[in-house]
């Protein structure tokens, strides 16, 4: 290609949309200024975001299809998925706390189509990259899904243990780790720089599941460190 900056293409949902809870107002708003926009001001590289809120594996697989039909014209290829991929209908387990649930992508479907996106991207001559997903906090996950009346005791019941949201989370993560090791794709180890972090609280907004601005400031800073080794390397 012949531009002078380089061009990524993000595909992904709230996390790298850069949206926070505030816990006011009750409800989910924009991160401003952007900070992909000051990033790419201060690496050079142009980056353009492809990012719903709420969106799993299966529709970030619809939209990079698409992409591709109109013509994929960029150097690399971002994939950020795997939170709402792990995450339960909650109503429907306080409401039967006494049978199998499935996860909004289940992990096996979640991992096979996480590779068939990176295979897809090389198809179209271009870099994928992975990045696990910040960890979560458990309890105020817990209290945000309950605030407006669901049964936790129904919600504990079912899982046994409060952390088993935190632990399936995390399977999440490690999996996204796995594809990058079997597929040879660069991987962006974002939850290691939260957890080396003694004030990884700090970094999480109330509902417990998405990073506060600092965490963003942090998730920016991540995405630099692992452009600056690209160079280096």
């Amino acid at each position: 290609m012949n531009r002078e900056r380089k061009r990524i293409r993000i595909f992904g949902d709230s996390i790298l949309k850069g949206v926070v809870y505030d816990e006011r107002e009750d409800r989910y708003i924009p991160l401003e200024p952007d900070s992909f926009e000051q990033l790419g001001s201060q690496i050079g590289i142009e980056f353009q975001t492809t990012t719903r809120f709420g969106c799993t594996v299966t529709k970030g697989m619809k939209l990079l299809q698409r992409a591709v039909t109109a013509g994929l014209q960029c150097d690399g290829v971002l994939l950020e998925y795997g939170g709402n991929d792990c995450d339960f209908c909650w109503e429907e387990v306080a409401a039967h706390p006494d049978i199998m649930h499935l996860s909004k992508t289940p992990i096996q479907e979640f991992e096979q189509t996480l590779k068939r996106m990176v295979m897809y991207i090389k198809s179209a001559q271009s870099i994928p990259m992975l990045m696990t997903l910040p960890p979560i906090d458990a309890e105020r996950y817990l209290n945000h899904i309950c605030r407006n009346g669901l049964n936790r005791d129904n919600i504990l019941h079912w899982l046994g243990d409060l952390h088993t949201i935190e632990r399936y989370q995390e399977l999440y993560s490690l999996r996204i780790a796995r594809v990058a090791l079997e597929t040879h794709t660069q991987l962006i180890d974002v939850r290691s720089g939260f957890l080396s972090r003694r004030d990884c609280s700090s970094l999480i907004c109330t509902d417990g599941i998405h990073p506060n601005a600092a965490g963003h400031a942090l998730i920016m800073d991540l995405l630099a460190d692992f452009h600056r080794s690209r160079i280096s390397a």
